[in-house]
């Protein structure tokens, strides 16, 4: 992995096919990345995380 957990959550999120952040922790969990539960707490993070979810599926109606 040469990502670390965040940037590979972001690049997740940003794809647009996520509708929650707990899809998105599964994902990187199963992809290899561990204390992802931990990570995906931050509250700063979070908002981060839905902010670039809901403009990347709102990009992908357009």
């Amino acid at each position: 992995m040469s990502k670390s957990i965040i940037e590979r959550g972001l690049e997740l999120a940003n794809t647009g096919a996520y509708r929650r952040i707990e899809e998105i922790e599964r994902e990187v969990s199963f992809e290899g990345y561990s204390n992802a539960a931990q990570h995906f707490s931050a509250p700063t993070f979070r908002k981060q995380l839905r902010n670039l979810m809901q403009s990347s599926r709102a990009s992908r109606l357009l």
